[in-house]
């Protein structure tokens, strides 16, 4: 009897690869894809495989397993999968709809918690009165953003245009691309993509560069303020007088900050008389928002003339500030310890600078005649502002000490600044020690040394007044070191530039004028920053790009095979 051989069919081979392989090779590769392009550096050659292995996938379960492809497309799962089609489409056309006309008709409703996309009340009420200001001039917002970054544009493009609207078009504001524009980007100062510059244009549309407003991200608050900083046309001035024997050329810094910090005016060659008859700079020019006269040092007295000048300024609300020099010359006198400029300071604001020379052998810098103070006053902004208690230190050469009435003038308060240590005494024979200093080729030990009548320290070295009638104030130095560039070069050491600065701010209220112009938004607690290390935030990105969406789309993918039509 023959034994007979089965028939093998081609339907009776088993496959190499099995056929359900291929859809996890598909599904693991479009999420490989997906991963990727979620990543800050976008989708690289990783995604791109992803993508090919997916397809490549496709194809080889086309031709190894044709029925179970085409049964995606037949029987019971197309027929109820069809009309999922036909619904979704619906819905996208119906969606497509209401967004063009929504935004045909500019309607527009915010619905983050924190604004990010509209303006604030205090904002809104800010812009509107810029926009119904004649006087003040067109503002742009430059928004520096690359190519790439075109979500960023489309996320800060609906709070400029609240902008616009509520300026009635004064405000306006354009995308630049740093890295095909880096020669406007270096001319505002740009640094990295996505900060704002905000500029006031002229009458020919042109930018001000050189006042621009430099925010370092869209963050409603400061940008509301760099626009009404911008905007805020203050007109400040600083006169410093170009005295004989003064060190007008050693205050270089503090002159760069005046005009290119604070867009001051700062005239530095009219003398006072000069001054007083100018056109283009007129003492007590109305239109001005402040005034200080600057005297620094100076060997000569004022003259009669240049004294009644300076007090119509200061009757008229001017500001003054004066760096004493040594007074070690041949008649030991030098401007400010002069006697008709004492006996005004003393009799309109109670301070004067006596004819002496502090020295201390304890506290010094290079030599008892350059010594320092650290006594500072807890309550004054000059000795205050950016200056950590404790921590504030002046340092002097050859100071003159300031006396303090026993009473101050009517309507005038006096306020004693800074102080030296108990350390330090005063002299008061400056001639001798001019002439010991110019026979001897220099001041002996024994010439600086404390002697017996020298008046012993605490001295008073700087010192504010303030007229609450009249508005003026003045502010005494009691070295020159403290507002020259040697004091800015000693900014490791001592902080005489801090204070020298401050006391130009309170003088001329500079303060005060940006504090009326900054805008405080109301804090609530959607505003308030939710932080998290890079651990969280890894593990956020990985639930929220990864697990979530591609876990639901392996659900579907699962309740499809276990609801798919059976082969016969």
């Amino acid at each position: 009897m023959t034994q007979q051989t089965p028939n093998v069919t081609p339907e009776n081979e088993q496959p190499i690869i099995p056929s359900w392989i291929f859809p996890l090779i598909i599904v693991a590769g479009l999420i490989l894809a997906a991963f990727n392009a979620s990543q800050p550096g976008g989708m690289t050659v990783v995604g791109y495989a992803g993508v090919g292995f997916a397809i490549l996938a496709f194809v080889a379960w086309v031709l190894t397993a044709p029925q179970q492809v085409t049964g995606l497309f037949t029987g019971r799962t197309a027929r109820f999968g069809g009309v999922s089609i036909i619904v979704t489409l619906l819905v996208i056309v119906l969606m497509v709809g209401v967004y063009a006309l929504v935004r045909g008709q500019e309607w527009r409703v915010d619905l983050t918690e924190s604004d990010q996309f509209s303006l604030t009340e205090e904002s809104s009420d800010a812009i509107a009165n810029i926009g119904n200001d004649p006087t003040i001039p067109n503002i742009r917002i430059n928004a520096f953003v690359t190519a790439a970054q075109a979500a960023l544009q489309d996320r800060y493009a609906p709070l400029f245009d609240d902008y616009q609207t509520t300026s009635n078009g004064k405000i306006t504001y354009e995308f630049v691309d740093p890295e095909r524009n880096p020669t406007t980007a270096d001319a505002y100062g740009v640094t990295r993509s996505g900060q704002v510059v905000v500029t006031v244009l002229d009458e020919a549309g042109s930018p001000d560069i050189d006042n621009a407003e430099v925010v370092a991200s869209v963050n409603q608050s400061d940008l509301t303020n760099a626009i009404l900083k911008a905007a805020a046309q203050g007109d400040f001035r600083a006169y410093i007088l170009p005295v004989e024997g003064g060190v007008a050329d050693q205050m270089t810094i503090i002159q760069q900050i005046f005009t290119e910090q604070w867009d001051w005016t700062v005239t530095t060659d009219q003398t006072l008389v000069q001054l007083s008859t100018s056109t283009t700079t007129p003492l007590n020019d109305p239109n001005a928002d402040a005034e200080v006269v600057i005297i620094p040092g100076g060997m000569a007295p004022l003259t009669d003339q240049e004294l009644t000048i300076l007090g119509n300024f200061l009757t008229n609300g001017g500001s003054l500030i004066v760096f004493a020099d040594p007074a070690i010359n041949e008649d030991g006198i030098s401007l400010a310890t002069s006697e008709n400029l004492n006996t005004y300071l003393r009799d309109n604001f109670g301070l004067s600078f006596a004819n002496d020379i502090v020295l201390d052998q304890t506290n010094q810098v290079e030599s008892p005649l350059t010594p320092y103070a650290a006594d500072f006053d807890a309550t004054s902004y000059l000795t205050t502002n950016g200056i950590p208690a404790g921590r504030g230190l002046l340092a002097m050469n050859a100071p003159v000490s300031i006396v303090v009435a026993d009473t101050a003038p009517a309507n005038v308060t006096v306020l004693p600044l800074v102080r030296t240590a108990t350390t330090s005494y005063a002299k008061t024979n400056l001639v001798a020690l001019y002439t010991a200093a110019t026979q001897n080729n220099g001041l002996t030990p024994e010439d600086i040394a404390q002697a017996e009548g020298d008046q012993a320290g605490p001295f008073v070295v700087a010192a504010s007044a303030e007229n609450v009638q009249t508005g003026s104030r003045v502010v005494l130095f009691s070295s020159t070191w403290i507002g020259s560039d040697i004091g800015y070069q000693l900014r490791n050491f001592a902080t005489n530039f801090t204070v020298a600065i401050n006391g130009a701010v309170w003088t001329t209220h500079f303060d005060e004028f940006f504090n009326q112009i900054n805008i405080v938004q109301q804090a609530r607690p959607q505003d308030q920053p939710i932080s998290a290390d890079v651990g969280t935030l890894n593990n956020l990105r990985i639930l929220t790009v990864f697990v979530v969406p591609f876990g639901i789309l392996l659900l579907g993918v699962w309740v499809w095979w276990n609801n798919r039509e059976k082969a016969r």
